[in-house]
């Protein structure tokens, strides 16, 4: 896979005025509003989705994005070094050795 797109959620407090990054379940049930951003590691937003809530400022909105592609970015850093050391488990005794058609036996 060439690309990853990760969802960060961001809930709208005061008006849309302080805005919280995955918020905890208390947090979540007392927010007046809710921005889901989708964005890849290169930095590119696949989907941004404001369902309902309290209206945002158009800067609100960027400053979320922009904080939504670090978040990205840092996520996809933790699951690229997670599935790199997996590959190094995994790889007992070579690429060759997972291609040769002998069992173990």
């Amino acid at each position: 896979m060439l690309h990853h797109p990760l969802c960060v959620t961001m809930f709208l407090f005061e008006g849309g005025e302080k805005v919280v990054v995955d918020a905890t379940l208390r947090e979540q049930q007392c927010c007046e509003g809710e921005v889901v951003v989708t964005a890849n590691k290169h930095g590119e937003v696949c989907q941004i989705a404001k369902l309902g809530g309290v209206p945002s400022d158009a800067l609100v909105l960027l400053k979320c994005v922009d904080v939504a592609v670090a978040k990205v970015k840092e996520v996809d850093t933790l699951i690229a070094r997670a599935l790199g050391r997996d590959a190094a488990t995994r790889d007992i005794g070579g690429l060759m050795a997972e291609l040769s058609a002998e069992n173990a036996r």
